[in-house]
C-alpha cells in the first residue's frame, strides 16, 4: 500500500493523498457531500441534447433505408447505453434477422449485445446460447467467451464456467479478472483453498491494481473471512485513483461486521499512523453506529497529531461530544469549523451549535440557542433539522401554538418530510391540542409509508393509532435486521415499548442497546425532547445500576 511507505518526499505525496481520499471519505462516510447541482444539471442537459440528436440521424436514415443493419445495429447500441433495453432488443434482432451471414465480424458484435440485453433480462440460457454462437464465429474474439464464462457462473454450470475462463487464460495469462472467475467457480465448489489461490495470484502479479484486491475481498468475505477483506478493501482504496467502491463496501461490511471493520482499521492506523484518512473512516463508521467515545478517539488523534486541519474533522468531533455530554468541549469544537468557514453558511453547523448553547450550564438557554437557529433562516429557512429545533424550544416552554406554525413548515416545505417531523406534529396535536383527527391524519401517514427501517419511526405512529401487536413486531423486526452495531435499533425499541408501558421488555432492550455499545450519553441520560426518548426508561427500577455498568459505552476508546 502507498501509505506504507515512508521518506520525506513520500510523505508529503501521501499528505497530498490522503487529503484527497480525505474529501471522498467526507462526501460518502461523513454526510459532507457538497453536490454541484448546476454543473451536473448542465451535463446532464448536453448528454440529452447530444443524445437526442444521435437517434434522430438514425431515425432520419432509418425512415430511407429501413433494411441498413449497421445503422439498426448502431440505434441498438445507443438504445443500451440509454438504459432503453426494449427498443434495442427489438433493434439488434432485427439486424440479425437481415445480416449477411458472410458479415462474422458483426454478427459477433450484434449476438454479443443481445446476450447482454438477456443478461439485464436474466433470461440466462438464451444469453449462453448467443454466446457459444458468437464464440464459434470468431473464436479468437475472448468477450464472449468472457461474458459466457460469467453467464455460466450465474446459472451454475461451474464446469463449462471453469472451461471458458481457462480458455482465457491461455490466451492471457495475466488476465486477473479470469482469475477471480475461476476463484469465483471453486468458491462454489466449496474448495476454499483453491478459490483463494487464485485471488492470491491475481494480487501477487499486480499489486498497484485496486480491482485485485476488491476482488479477493469479495471472495474473503464470502468465507466469512471478515477482517482480511476489510484489509483489502482499505488496501483497494489506499492505492486507486477511484476509491468510492471500496469505501462504501468497507461502509456496507461495517453494518453486519462491525468489529472486523474496525480492527482492520486499527491495523491500517498501525501500519501508517499519519495517514489520517484511516482515523477519519474509522471515527465516521462509529459515528454511524452511535459509538461516539470511539469516534472522537479517532477524530482528537486527527486533531491532536495534526494530521488534518479541516472543519469536518471539528464538527464531527463535536458531535460526539455533544453526545457524551460535553457541552463546552463540543461548542467550542463547533465553534472553529464555523470560523473555518468564513463566509460560507453551514445549517447543520449552526443547528449543533444551538443544542450545544441549549443544554450547557445548569439550566436551558433557551434565548442564546434560539438566536442562533433563527441565523438559518437568513440562508436556508427550509432547513428541516433547524426547523424541528425551534418548534421543540417552544414546545418546552408550552408556546405551542408557534411551534406548530414551524412544525408545519418543516413539512410543507419538504417533498418528502421525515417521519420524525410528521410524529412530532402529530404528538402536539394529540396531546397539547387535543386535536386527536389531525394526529392521526400524520400518525396513519407515518405508518402507511413504505419505510420498515429504523428512521421510518413506524413502530410509534402505530402506537398511537392504538395497533399495540403491530406496533411491538416493529420494533421486534429492526433489532433482527442484523445492522445494529451500536444498538441504536435497540435503544428505539427501548423507547417504543416503555411509552407503550412495557417495562419488562423495553428494559431487555435497553440492556441490548449497550450490550452492543449504545454510545449516546445524551439519549441515555438527558434527551426528553419530544416525540422519540427514552426519558420513561429511566423511571424502571434498576435503570442506574444498568448504565454505571456500561460506562466504557461513553468514553474515548481506541
Amino acid at each position: 500500500m502507498k501509505f506504507f511507505i515512508h521518506n520525506h518526499n513520500q510523505d508529503n505525496r501521501q499528505h497530498m493523498m490522503n487529503l484527497k481520499y480525505l474529501m471522498i471519505a467526507l462526501a460518502l462516510v461523513g454526510g459532507m457531500l457538497t453536490a454541484v447541482a448546476q454543473n451536473d444539471d448542465a451535463e446532464a442537459a448536453m448528454r440529452e441534447r447530444i443524445n437526442e440528436a444521435v437517434l434522430k440521424v438514425y431515425d432520419e436514415h432509418l425512415a430511407q433505408d429501413p433494411n441498413d443493419y449497421n445503422t439498426l445495429f448502431a440505434r441498438a447500441n445507443q438504445y443500451y447505453y440509454n438504459g432503453d433495453f426494449d427498443r434495442a432488443m427489438v433493434d439488434v434482432n432485427t439486424a440479425l434477422a437481415i445480416t449477411p451471414l458472410k458479415e462474422k465480424e458483426l454478427r459477433y458484435e450484434q449476438l454479443v449485445l443481445r446476450a447482454r440485453l438477456f443478461d439485464a433480462q436474466q433470461a440466462y440460457e438464451a444469453e449462453i446460447t448467443d454466446l457459444s454462437e458468437a464464440a464459434h464465429l470468431l473464436p479468437g474474439s475472448l468477450s464472449a467467451t468472457d461474458l459466457l464464462a460469467k453467464a455460466c457462473l450465474k446459472t451454475g454450470q461451474l464446469d463449462a464456467a471453469e472451461s471458458n475462463f481457462k480458455v482465457i487464460l491461455r490466451n492471457q495469462p495475466l488476465n486477473y479478472d479470469a482469475m477471480y472467475g475461476l476463484a469465483q467457480v471453486e468458491l462454489k465448489r466449496n474448495n476454499f483453498e483453491a478459490a483463494t489461490g487464485h485471488v492470491d495470484k491475481a494480487v501477487s502479479l499486480f499489486t498497484a491494481e485496486p480491482q485485485v484486491y476488491l476482488n479477493r475481498a469479495d471472495i474473503l468475505e464470502k468465507m466469512n473471512q471478515y477482517e482480511p477483506a476489510a484489509l483489502d478493501l482499505i488496501s483497494a482504496f489506499s492505492i486507486g485513483d477511484d476509491n468510492t467502491d471500496a469505501l462504501s463496501r468497507l461502509v456496507a461490511m461495517a453494518d453486519s461486521h462491525y468489529d472486523p471493520v474496525m480492527s482492520a482499521l486499527a491495523t491500517s492506523i498501525d501500519k501508517a499512523p499519519r495517514a489520517g484518512l484511516f482515523y477519519y473512516i474509522r471515527a465516521s463508521i462509529a459515528m454511524d453506529h452511535e459509538h461516539y467515545g470511539q469516534a472522537l478517539k479517532n477524530l482528537n488523534s486527527i486533531i491532536n497529531n495534526n494530521l488534518y486541519d479541516y472543519h469536518s474533522v471539528y464538527y464531527n468531533a463535536a458531535r460526539c461530544q455533544f453526545e457524551l455530554m460535553q457541552y463546552d468541549d463540543a461548542l467550542n469544537n463547533v465553534n472553529r469549523a464555523i470560523a473555518m468557514l468564513g463566509d460560507e453558511q453551514n445549517a447543520d453547523y449552526l443547528l449543533l451549535k444551538a443544542r450545544c448553547q441549549l443544554y450547557r450550564g445548569a439550566g436551558k438557554n433557551y434565548d442564546d440557542a434560539m438566536t442562533t437557529l433563527n441565523a438559518v433562516a437568513s440562508f436556508n429557512g427550509n432547513h428541516e433539522g433547524t426547523l424541528l429545533q425551534q418548534a421543540r424550544i417552544l414546545i418546552a416552554q408550552r408556546q405551542d401554538r408557534p411551534a406548530m406554525l414551524y412544525l408545519n413548515a418543516a413539512i410543507d416545505y419538504s417533498e418528502h418530510p421525515s417521519a420524525e417531523a410528521m410524529l412530532l406534529r402529530g404528538w402536539v396535536n394529540k396531546y397539547r391540542n387535543g386535536n386527536e383527527a389531525a394526529a392521526r391524519t400524520d400518525f396513519e401517514r407515518v405508518a402507511a409509508a413504505a419505510d420498515d427501517t429504523p428512521q421510518g419511526l413506524r413502530g410509534f405512529a402505530l402506537h398511537e393509532m392504538g395497533r399495540a401487536a403491530d406496533a411491538r413486531n416493529w420494533a421486534k423486526a429492526i433489532t433482527e435486521q442484523g445492522t445494529t452495531a451500536g444498538g441504536a435499533n435497540y435503544a428505539l425499541a427501548a423507547a417504543l415499548l416503555s411509552d407503550m408501558g412495557d417495562n419488562e421488555v423495553a428494559m431487555q432492550y435497553f440492556k441490548n442497546a449497550l450490550a452492543y455499545g449504545y454510545g449516546s450519553l445524551f439519549k441515555v441520560k438527558a434527551d426528553e425532547e419530544p416525540y422519540v426518548n427514552l426519558k420513561l426508561v429511566r423511571r424502571i427500577t434498576g435503570f442506574d445500576e444498568v448504565v454505571n455498568q456500561s460506562q466504557s459505552n461513553f468514553q474515548e476508546r481506541p
